[in-house]
C-alpha cells in the first residue's frame, strides 16, 4: 500500500511529496531536502524570469530597453574581470577625459580626504581620478558613505567585485548603467597564471608560480572557480555555485549589462561609447581612438601579456574546464547576448552612418 503525504518544513517552507511504502519512507535524507529546495528554486526562476535578476541589479541599474539620457546624470559601473582587457578600457576612457574611480597608490590618493574630490594626479589632461579605492570592501564602504554616486565626482566606476559595488554604491534614485568586456574563463585564467609569475607591481604577485607546470598549477594552486557567476549571485569566493545561479546570472547579464567582448574590443568599445553618450567629434577623442585602434605602427597600448596558449581538450584545460563549467555556459551565453545586443544599441545612435564614418577616422 503506498500512501502520499505532504511535509512542510517551517525554516524555508518546502513542500514535497514523499511516497510511504510498507510504513517507512523512501527519501528522508537532508541531500533529498536540498535538492527539492534547489528544484522549487528552479521553477520559482522559470515561472518569474525578471524577478529572476539579482536584486542589486535589478533595483539599482537601468536596463539595455532604456535608452542613454533617459536617467539623470547616469554612473557607469564597469565590471572589471582581471586579464579581459579591463585596463585597456581604462586607458581609453582616461584618454577621452572621463572622471575614473578605481585606484591609486596610497601616497597619491588623497583617500584622508572627508569628502568626494575628482583631482589629476598626474598632471595636467593626463586622467582625472576620484579619490577612492575600487578594490577593496572598505574602500567602497568609503566611497558609500562619501557620497560617491550622488556626488556626480566620477563619471565611470571601475570595480572587480560587481555584486558589492552594485548593492553599495547605486540605489534606487541614483541608478547607474552596467558595462563589461568578457573573455573565455579558461584563457583568462591562463592569462592570469602567467601574468601574476611576473607582475611585482599587483598586490596579487606571485613569485612562487614562476616555473611551475601549469598543469600542476590548476590541480594544486588554483582556487578559482565559476568567478562570473558567483559575483552576479552575490555569492562569496568559497561558496558552491549551483544551476540555480547560472541562469539568474544569465538573466542578470541580458537585462543589466552592456556586454562585451575582448576578441572584439574595437566593437565593443563603439557600443559602450553609444551607451555612455561619448562625442567622438572631436579631434582629441578621436586621436584617442586611433592610438587604440589604428594602424600605425606602435600605437596600440594595452595590458597584454604574451604566454603559452592552452590547447583545449589538454590536461590542465580539462581540469579548470571541470571546475569552471558553469562560467564557460555562462560565457557561451555572453556570446549570444553580445550578438542580440548591437541592433539595440546602434537605435540609440543618432545615425549609423555617422557610426561608420567615426569608425574610419579611428584608422586614418
Amino acid at each position: 500500500m503506498r500512501t502520499t503525504v505532504l511535509i512542510i518544513l517551517p525554516s524555508f517552507i518546502v513542500f514535497g511529496f514523499v511516497t510511504l511504502k510498507y510504513g517507512s519512507f523512501s527519501a528522508n535524507k537532508s541531500d533529498d531536502v536540498l535538492h527539492s529546495r534547489r528544484q522549487l528554486q528552479s521553477s520559482w526562476v522559470e515561472r518569474h524570469p525578471d524577478r529572476a535578476i539579482s536584486d542589486w541589479a535589478r533595483n539599482n541599474f537601468q536596463p539595455l530597453s532604456t535608452s542613454p539620457g533617459e536617467g539623470n546624470n547616469e554612473v557607469y559601473l564597469f565590471w572589471h574581470l582581471p586579464k579581459s582587457g579591463g585596463s585597456t578600457a581604462k586607458n581609453i576612457y582616461k584618454c577621452l577625459g572621463l572622471s575614473l574611480a578605481s585606484r591609486l597608490k596610497p601616497s597619491i590618493g588623497k583617500y584622508e580626504e572627508n569628502d568626494i574630490i575628482a583631482f589629476e594626479p598626474f598632471g595636467r589632461h593626463s586622467g582625472t581620478y576620484v579619490n577612492v579605492d575600487m578594490t577593496t570592501h572598505e574602500g567602497m564602504l568609503r566611497a558609500e558613505e562619501l557620497g560617491l554616486v550622488p556626488s556626480g565626482k566620477a563619471d565611470i566606476i571601475f570595480a572587480m567585485e560587481v555584486s558589492f559595488a552594485g548593492d553599495h554604491l547605486s540605489d534606487a534614485q541614483h541608478k547607474g548603467r552596467m558595462l563589461g568586456l568578457f573573455r573565455h574563463p579558461i584563457q583568462r585564467l591562463v592569462s592570469k597564471f602567467y601574468y601574476l609569475q611576473t607582475a611585482t607591481w599587483e598586490k596579487t604577485y606571485r613569485p612562487e608560480w614562476k616555473g611551475m607546470d601549469i598543469y600542476t598549477w590548476a590541480t594544486t594552486q588554483n582556487k578559482e572557480n565559476n568567478i562570473m557567476v558567483k559575483q552576479l549571485s552575490g555569492l562569496k569566493f568559497r561558496d558552491t555555485a549551483t544551476e540555480v545561479d547560472l541562469r539568474r546570472a544569465m538573466r542578470t547579464i541580458e537585462k543589466r549589462l552592456v556586454v562585451g567582448l575582448t576578441d572584439e574590443m574595437k566593437e565593443s568599445i563603439r557600443r559602450f561609447n553609444i551607451i555612455m553618450n561619448i562625442d567622438l567629434t572631436p579631434l582629441r577623442n578621436q586621436n584617442c581612438m586611433r592610438r587604440y585602434f589604428g594602424h600605425v605602427k606602435g600605437s596600440l597600448r594595452t595590458n597584454s601579456h604574451p604566454h603559452p596558449k592552452l590547447e583545449p581538450g589538454s590536461p590542465a584545460w580539462d581540469v579548470l574546464a571541470e571546475s569552471n563549467s558553469l562560467d564557460i555556459q555562462l560565457y557561451e551565453h555572453i556570446i549570444r547576448v553580445f550578438r542580440d545586443q548591437k541592433a539595440v544599441i546602434d537605435s540609440y545612435s543618432t545615425s549609423v552612418n555617422e557610426l561608420n564614418n567615426l569608425e574610419v577616422n579611428w584608422e586614418v
